[in-house]
């Protein structure tokens, strides 16, 4: 006998294969991978399971692995950025199919062109796929492939008489129809589920109560012989809307608290006596977890259960939304204890401290946590590694409304998380109600004086906190109340509830008003102050200003509180409140009408969440900052060492030392000369007038004679001042014009003030014979010349039209002869004094105008409070416009006297586009128009497209960005006003120049270098912090006395679940930072070999490549509660 053919080997799938994740612990040198293969299952193939095997494939394991940047001290430095580019653009995980020698096919490499599919999902679909979609969603609404069914399927195998299919429920995988006993049977584990019933010629739907489904509590899958009937109106809300149910309590010797019983079957009693209404834990998760990320009311979420329950209108259920508030609530609260610890704790809820809920800051220094031992002693110039940085701010989005009381509504745990303790609170601010608002500016003040009025009726104006300024986590009991404005002390109590949290020395506080609010801080501590919340005198302080808010500020000699100059900062920015506010604001609307209580829950259960967040990303955000502050600190030493270079070593010794001197200065405010401020290198128009009246009385004490009691000088000066007073009388004149209905009281001033030009003007033209002797025979001649020429413009009647003659305005050929000696340089000088205040005036008012937009936009929504605050921020804007006027005027004096020159380049021609902020953004680059903007037969013609002219001063590049551009902010220029510096010769001048600019590129440096050696101690704070936390968590896995078994199995269970849950996050962390924290462990440089992981930004979704590529599967993550 012929011995049988040999079985077909199973044939693969053919594609590619996928590499699993390998633990940190594993043998590096193998790499798990698995392939698809077909098997023959009867007359067809399935695909059999994957098998996981060992792939010894040390290149596999180097691309899989390779996935951080190394700290090479010339990355990011080479000139095209090609190397960087690429750098950022490296994947986590690179599964691309690997050839023979372990590097990727040469096909992969190349990359495959997208298909129409991809590229136009919805043309697709419109085109072949619509049609057939909206068949099948039709076909649901009759029987289907169940519309033949005569007997019931379930009672086929147990009845001889099966029953009629006429039922069918909408959630269950497989459609079909049975009657109404087998569908209870069906749902005694599913009693939730939406059912329907066929009519003869459509369906309605039913409820499971309906049809005879009873919910028995207290036993396991048996009915109780003493159930006790539930409420008649009993309600459950779950997930797809509100069901009516019929629930049996237990009777019966095991008979519990009905609220017990309800609660071990995963429903949560709104009330604990007469039960009506209750809801799924499911619900409570999915409603809590939708607000905390997409900040929806209680109330939208209700009326959608609703809508999903009854959405004609006809008949809807009784309204169950104060039940869902109340549950909602105490779930929160349930929540915030549970993750709290407070479960395993034998003094129970009662015990919790204040602050005691809060999730903490892994990367905050923290003694006999995460800090080393001999951490006080470290060198002068490593202090700042254990440095706390606290920002601090104020926010009037999220007010309150007088609405119910805290009798009414006290809180379920007020002062157990962020909020802090109300009564020593208000008690504090109250007894400092005297205290005025805190006032940042004269425009800000305006703004806010607009919108005071209209806080009438609120029990609350806003909040203020503390956030940690390198992670952004807010801090335990760092979150307060403001009753009316932002005051000192409001910002002061939370200060002081922060700093009992803070064991280290050195403390920086970030706050946008820090040099009105520290300088006498320490007065109020001791003056004002409550013993309870001061902290240790040892601690030192050290104030900053947020780098966004820094330049708003008027007042000069601010370097002192700039986190660019501040040592031991890095590149911290202390504008994290912001970021705070930003998710946080749109709570505003929600929690405004909220009992005082019931706000300042959900203010923790959402500041809790934000934390949180923070805490499990703690490991990509690091390792995303580490890599930029590694190329920034490249760029920025590099930049500094060939500045450096090129100037003299003693002169570059001696401005070191000058810098750590200034950085060394402890006092407040500092005493040492600041290496970052030079002195004002032009005159003001003040100092002008002096200097020109010094002169003027050392020529008549030398013998000079005068030609009139009104000096020269003095001449000049009234010629411009009456210039000043016609631009402003032609401005109002053509406000007037442009009012429909301007009133008699408008049109009497304008005449009054013409009237007073007027009478000014012949008085100083009495004096034009004196300084300008040879001006008559000038009118003369120019008289006889325009007199021949028809078309000469009539002679206006009004002062402001008329003709001053200045030196100015005097052809340079005439000049000399009409004028007497040294007039045209008096007016020159006051031109350029006129020059340097119009520009000072125009930045001062646009630093004004930024501090109340940037207010506006945070605090002010409604068309009211805008309307308002617009139009006191055009008033201010105007005042730019007509500083505006009087520079251009002064101006074309100094061309007119001067003539073309180097002054030039100080004193620019101002163009209306050059009268915005400091922030305001110029780009450089621009883009044809955003990706996806434009119709497929623009596209060649748009990209085709080049512009035929510069607009301006600089050429727009018409270009795509790429992803170095990042946000734009590297590309932005700034307006010329803020830049300008007068131009001089001397030395000594170009020197003090010379050294501002050297000292800011020494502070980028190094706050670039203090950035890296941070983010490497954070790292290694993070893990000690988690490995602490564990072992915390473990330390509660012994429940407290007089528990039953099951509740000790399930406090051990979690205190478990969390410890590991520190335990992979350790892990996750440690195996993302292996090569930062490896160079921090060898080497004492701070620049050695490091790594830093790819950009951490967002991939493109190529879902719907699905059909066309093998699916990769993704890596697991457990979910585990946190």
């Amino acid at each position: 006998m012929a011995n049988p053919r040999p079985a077909k080997r199973p044939r693969t799938t053919g594609g590619p294969a996928y590499h699993a994740p390998v633990p940190s612990l594993d043998d590096y040198s193998l790499v798990h991978s698995s392939e698809g293969r077909l098997v023959r299952v009867g007359n067809g193939l399935k695909t059999a399971p994957l098998l996981r095997m060992p792939e010894h494939a040390t290149g596999a394991w180097s691309r899989v692995s390779e996935w951080t940047l190394p700290d090479d001290a010339e990355f990011a430095l080479d000139p095209t950025g090609e190397s960087y580019d690429a750098a950022l653009d490296m994947d986590v995980m690179d599964d691309s199919p690997l050839s023979s020698d372990g590097k990727p096919s040469a096909s992969e490499a190349k990359g495959k062109k997208r298909s129409k599919v991809s590229r136009r999902p919805h043309v697709v679909w419109k085109d072949q796929y619509r049609q057939a979609y909206l068949d099948e969603i039709l076909r649901w609404a009759g029987r289907g492939d169940f519309r033949s069914a005569s007997q019931c399927p379930d009672c086929l195998a147990r009845s001889a008489d099966p029953g009629v299919p006429v039922y069918r429920c909408e959630e269950c995988v497989v459609p079909d129809l049975t009657c109404a006993p087998c569908c209870v049977r069906r749902h005694r584990m599913h009693p939730f589920h939406r059912v329907q019933k066929w009519t003869g010629s459509h369906f309605v739907g039913v409820s499971l109560k309906s049809i005879g489904l009873k919910i028995q509590l207290n036993h396991g899958g048996t009915f109780c012989e003493k159930s006790i009937p539930c409420h008649t109106n009993f309600r459950v809300l779950h997930t797809n809307g509100i069901h009516d149910v019929d629930v049996r309590f237990c009777g019966c010797a095991k008979v519990i608290p009905i609220h017990l019983q309800l609660l071990r079957r995963g429903l949560y009693p709104a009330s604990q006596l007469s039960v009506q209404t209750c809801a799924t834990f499911t619900l409570l998760d999915q409603l809590h977890m939708l607000a905390l990320t997409t900040k929806a009311s209680t109330y939208d979420f209700y009326c959608a259960l609703e809508k999903l329950t009854n959405n004609t209108g006809i008949d809807p259920p009784k309204s169950r939304y104060r039940a869902l508030l109340r549950m909602v609530l105490q779930w929160r609260h349930l929540k915030l204890l549970k993750r709290g610890g407070r479960g395993h704790d034998s003094s129970g809820v009662a015990g919790t401290k204040p602050g005691e809920l809060a999730l903490r800051c892994p990367s905050c220094p923290i003694p006999g946590v995460n800090l080393p031992e001999g951490w006080e002693e470290a060198p002068v110039g490593m202090k700042f590694l254990y440095m706390m940085i606290i920002c601090m701010d104020a926010n009037f989005r999220l007010k309150n409304q007088l609405v119910s009381s805290y009798s009414q509504d006290p809180g379920l745990g007020i002062g157990w998380a962020y909020m802090v303790p109300r009564k020593g609170y208000e008690a504090y601010v109250l007894s400092r109600a005297s205290d005025g608002d805190i006032s940042t500016c004269v425009g800000l003040q305006a703004l806010a004086k607009a919108n005071t009025k209209y806080s009438y009726g609120l029990r609350y104006t806003g909040v203020n906190l503390a956030v940690c300024g390198r992670s952004e986590m807010i801090f335990p009991l760092g979150v307060g109340n403001l009753q009316k404005g932002e005051r000192y002390a409001n910002m002061d109590y939370i200060f002081a509830m922060v700093m009992q949290w803070v064991l280290v020395a050195l403390v920086l506080i970030s706050y946008d008003i820090a040099c009105q609010w520290f300088v006498n801080l320490f007065a109020r501590i001791e003056n004002h102050w409550p013993e309870e919340i001061k902290f240790p005198n040892t601690i030192e302080l050290r104030p900053a200003i947020p780098k966004l808010h820094e330049p708003m500020h008027q007042t000069k000699g601010h370097h002192m509180y700039s986190f660019n100059y501040i040592p031991g900062v890095g590149l911290t920015d202390g504008e994290c409140p912001e970021r705070v506010w930003g998710p946080h604001n749109a709570l505003g609307n929600s929690t405004k009408t909220q009992g005082p209580g019931s706000r300042q829950d959900v203010l923790d259960d959402h500041f809790a969440f934000w934390n949180w967040l923070k805490y499990i990303n703690m490991g990509r955000t690091l390792l995303r900052r580490y890599k930029a502050a590694v190329a920034q600190r490249n760029l920025q030493q590099e930049g500094h060492r060939g500045l450096t270079n090129s100037l003299d070593a003693e002169l570059v010794e001696k401005w070191d030392k000058l810098c750590v001197e200034w950085e060394q200065d402890a006092s407040f405010p500092k005493k040492k000369k600041n290496p970052y401020h030079s002195k004002d290198a032009y005159l003001s128009e003040a100092q002008v007038k002096k200097e020109l009246a010094e002169e003027e009385e050392r020529r008549l004490a030398q013998g000079g004679v005068s030609l009139h009691a009104t000096s020269a000088w003095s001449f000049v000066q009234m010629g411009l001042d009456l210039e000043d007073t016609q631009h402003r009388l032609k401005r109002l004149s053509k406000t007037n014009a442009g009012k429909l209905n301007i009133t008699l009281g408008q049109e009497r001033t304008l005449t009054e003030e013409r009237n007073i030009l007027r009478g000014r003007i012949r008085a100083w033209e009495q004096l034009l014979h004196i300084y300008m002797p040879g001006l008559l025979q000038y009118q003369t001649d120019l008289a006889k010349r325009t007199s021949s020429q028809s078309d000469s413009p009539p002679k206006s009647e009004h002062p402001e039209d008329f003709e001053l003659w200045l030196p100015s305005h005097l052809p340079a050929a005439v000049r000399a002869t009409v004028c007497s000696s040294g007039l045209p340089k008096i007016e020159e000088r006051l031109r350029d004094a006129q020059c340097s205040d119009a520009l000072d005036k125009i930045r001062r008012i646009l630093k004004v105008k930024s501090r109340m937009v940037y207010f506006k936009n945070k605090n002010l929504r409604g068309q009211r409070d805008g309307t308002r605050s617009r139009t006191v921020i055009d008033r201010v804007h105007q005042k730019a416009r007509n500083a505006a006027d009087r520079y251009r005027s002064a101006r074309r004096g100094k061309l007119a006297l001067a003539g073309p020159g180097k002054w030039e380049e100080t004193f620019r021609v101002l163009e209306d586009r050059d009268i915005r902020g400091y922030q305001d953004p110029n780009q450089l680059r621009t883009r044809v128009g955003r990706r996806g903007v434009l119709e497929d037969e623009q596209l060649d013609q748009a990209q085709s497209e080049q512009p035929e002219s510069n607009n301006g001063d600089f050429v727009l590049f018409n270009e795509e960005r790429s992803r170095r551009d990042g946000t734009g902010e590297t590309r932005r220029t700034l307006s010329w006003i803020w830049l300008t510096t007068p131009s001089s010769d001397a030395d000594d001048d170009q020197d003090e120049i010379l050294r501002v600019e050297w000292a800011k590129s020494r502070a980028r440096a190094n706050r670039a270098r203090e950035e890296v050696m941070l983010l490497k101690e954070e790292m290694r704070r993070v893990l000690a912090f988690l490995q602490w936390k564990a072992g915390w968590w473990t330390e509660r896995l012994e429940p407290r006395d007089g528990l039953t078994k099951e509740l000790e199995e399930g406090i051990r269970a979690f205190a478990k679940t969390q410890s590991k849950l520190q335990e992979d996050l350790a892990t996750h962390f440690r195996g993302l930072w292996k090569a930062p924290l490896e160079d921090c462990e060898t080497a004492a440089d701070p620049s050695g070999d490091v790594e830093a992981d790819a950009e951490d930004g967002e991939e493109e979704d190529e879902e719907d490549e699905e059909d066309e590529e093998f699916p990769i599967e993704p890596l697991s993550d457990d979910d585990d509660d946190p």
